[in-house]
C-alpha cells in the first residue's frame, strides 16, 4: 500500500516502479486492451449486421404486394392550368354539406350483414396480411422509375417512431416512411396528408425523390400512387420545391388543414412560389392534397428540405 501512494503518480513501464507494480501495472494493461478489443469487434458486429439488413433484408421492410395496373395521365401544359380531377372533401367546411346526407343514411335499416368488423371488410385484399403484421400501417406509396415502393405508417403520439425503425418495428438505419400524426386519413381528412421519409444515399426510402427535380423524369412520371389501406389512388405532381427548415414565411411542413378557402388558397400559394419548375398544373379548393417531404441531401444533418406536392386524381 505504501509502495502504490507513493507512486501513483507513475503511468506505463516505468523503471522507478518496483518489479512487483510493474507487473500489476502491465496485467492491468493487458486486460484494457483485451475489452477494448472485443468493444470494436462487437462494434464492427453491430455495424456489418445493419448493413446486412439494410441490404438484404430492406431494412425490415415488406415485399411490395402485387400492385394494380395504373393508367397515367399525361402531364399538363402551362395552357390548360387546371387538372381534371373528381373533388373530394378535404376541409371541414366542404364536409359538413353531406354530413346531413351521410347521417339520414345512416339512420335508415339496412339490410343484414356479416358481423366482420368494418375495418377488416373494407381493407383492400393486397394489405390485409401486412395489416395484420403491423396495424401501424396506414398505406403504401409506390413511384414508378424509382425503388420508392414502400408501406407508410403512422403513431399518434410519438410522431417519431418509425423515424429509425422498420417495419417489424426493430431498429433500421433508413426507418420507415410514416405519415404525420396531426394529418387524417378520414373522418373527416386533413386538406394535406405529409409523409416523410429519409434521404438514403442508397437510394432507399425516399433517396430517389430528388429525381423529380428534373423536369424530364418529371414528364415521364407525372403520376405517383399512394393508396390508404382502404382505398387505391393516384396522385398528379403539382410542384416541387427546395427551402431550408425555418425559411419560410408559411412553412409546407406546418400545412395540415386550413381555416376555409383563403387559408387554404395561401397555403397552396406559398408552395408553389417555391417550385423548381412549372407543371402547368394547379389544385383546386376542395381537392385532396399530399406533400411528401425529405431532406434535401443524403445527409440527416441538414436544415435543407426537398418536398414533392401532388393532388389527388382519378385514374
Amino acid at each position: 500500500m505504501a509502495f502504490r501512494k507513493r507512486y501513483r503518480r507513475l503511468q506505463g513501464s516505468s523503471a522507478y516502479y518496483p518489479f512487483g507494480l510493474r507487473i500489476a501495472l502491465r496485467r492491468r494493461q493487458r486486460r484494457h486492451a483485451r475489452v477494448l478489443r472485443l468493444l470494436g469487434s462487437l462494434a464492427l458486429l453491430a455495424a456489418a449486421a445493419l448493413v446486412l439488413r439494410q441490404t438484404v433484408f430492406r431494412g425490415g421492410q415488406p415485399e411490395p404486394p402485387a400492385a394494380e395496373p395504373v393508367v397515367h395521365t399525361a402531364p399538363q401544359t402551362p395552357e390548360s392550368a387546371h387538372v381534371a380531377v373528381d373533388v373530394r372533401p378535404a376541409t371541414a367546411d366542404v364536409l359538413a354539406e353531406t354530413q346531413q346526407a351521410d347521417a339520414e343514411a345512416r339512420s335508415t335499416p339496412a339490410p343484414q350483414a356479416s358481423a366482420t368488423p368494418e375495418t377488416a371488410r373494407s381493407i383492400l385484399p393486397q394489405y390485409q396480411a401486412l395489416y395484420e403484421q403491423n396495424p401501424d400501417m396506414v398505406g403504401w406509396l409506390r413511384i414508378e422509375g424509382t425503388d420508392i415502393d414502400y408501406p407508410v405508417m403512422q403513431t399518434p403520439g410519438n410522431n417519431e417512431y418509425y423515424l429509425r425503425r422498420g417495419f417489424d418495428r426493430l431498429y433500421a438505419t433508413a426507418g420507415s416512411l410514416f405519415l404525420d400524426e396531426r394529418c387524417r386519413l378520414n373522418d373527416p381528412a386533413t386538406a394535406n396528408w405529409l409523409i416523410y421519409g429519409h434521404n438514403m444515399a442508397d437510394g432507399s426510402m425516399l433517396g430517389e425523390l430528388d429525381r423529380y427535380e428534373d423536369p424530364d423524369f418529371y414528364a415521364a412520371h407525372p403520376t405517383f400512387t399512394f393508396d390508404t389501406l382502404t382505398e387505391p389512388g393516384t396522385w398528379q405532381v403539382v410542384a416541387v420545391l427546395r427551402t431550408e427548415l425555418g425559411a419560410d414565411a408559411l412553412p409546407y411542413y406546418t400545412f395540415f388543414d386550413a381555416d376555409g378557402r383563403a387559408d387554404w388558397q395561401q397555403r397552396v400559394d406559398a408552395m408553389l412560389e417555391l417550385a423548381l419548375y412549372d407543371t402547368g398544373v394547379v389544385p383546386e379548393y376542395g381537392q385532396q392534397l399530399l406533400t411528401l417531404s425529405t431532406c434535401g441531401t443524403s445527409s440527416i444533418y441538414t436544415d435543407e428540405r426537398l418536398a414533392v406536392l401532388a393532388v389527388r386524381v382519378e385514374e
